[in-house]
């Protein structure tokens, strides 16, 4: 695992807080898992993978769609882990593993493989999508959401107003995404908006910390204190809400 990795369970394994937080997470896993089941209605996925299962609001999910699947719900962080083999542990269909949904040593094959708001961390998403697509079943289903390019832009644009560094992550583009998909089947990129209310820019910022999704954007120059007060004070009079731009990724594996 290199540095930014541990960094990234670090920031994940000491949010406390997720469950009360994560709301964005929350509605973006309902969302996803609203897409799954229309798009399986014909097929029942034996067994199922699911790859960054944090506290398990997709679990959950699935769980209650596919009662008769064999879930593999994994995560990297083993606190977050704890948590979602916590709040789901009557289901017992659903078993757990940490794992690195970049480098999966899962047993395939899946079915399904399904993932929420965990794949914009990727390091190397081409070779990630391609080591998962392997564990596919022929005719199986990747069903993935992640950020693209757009989201959280109320921040970026106080920032930019301000001289302010930002920090957040950059996100890819759609067609970005697309051309990264793996031989052996096809794949599309949806996507859709979702909106954040947020009183002001310290309660966002504060969202962000209690998620572990305060990690800056790699290369990413910290904020001082007067120019983040500057930002912050140039969000709140401008904004009362922060944009998340989905992509919903789906690739269907080919039969031989």
């Amino acid at each position: 695992m290199d540095e930014r990795k541990r960094q990234i369970v670090t920031r994940f394994d000491e949010a406390e807080d997720y469950d009360a937080a994560a709301d964005i997470q929350r509605r973006c896993a309902a969302f996803l898992a609203e897409r799954i089941v229309a798009d399986l209605t014909e097929t029942q996925p034996a067994h199922i993978l699911e790859f960054g299962c944090g506290t398990g609001f997709l679990t959950e999910h699935l769980s209650r769609s596919f009662p008769n699947s064999a879930i593999l719900a994994t995560d990297l962080a083993p606190t977050m882990l704890a948590r979602a083999r916590s709040r789901l542990h009557g289901q017992k269909n659903i078993a757990f593993k940490v794992m690195d949904g970049e480098r999966p040593d899962a047993m395939g094959p899946f079915d399904l493989i399904a993932s929420s708001l965990c794949f914009q961390w990727f390091e190397n998403r081409s070779k990630g999508l391609e080591r998962l697509c392997r564990l596919l079943a022929p005719g199986g289903t990747l069903m993935i959401a992640t950020l693209l390019e757009g989201s959280l832009k109320e921040w970026r644009s106080a920032c930019q107003k301000t001289d302010t560094p930002c920090g957040v992550p950059s996100y890819p583009g759609a067609p970005t995404l697309q051309q990264e998909w793996p031989s052996g089947g096809r794949g599309k990129w949806h996507t859709a908006n979702m909106q954040d209310p947020v009183p002001n820019a310290r309660i966002f910022l504060r969202r962000l910390q209690q998620i572990g999704a305060s990690l800056p954007g790699k290369g990413s120059t910290p904020a001082g204190v007067h120019a983040l007060r500057r930002a912050m004070s140039c969000f709140d009079k401008e904004h009362t809400s922060v944009t998340y731009a989905l992509g919903i990724g789906i690739f269907r594996k080919d039969m031989p």
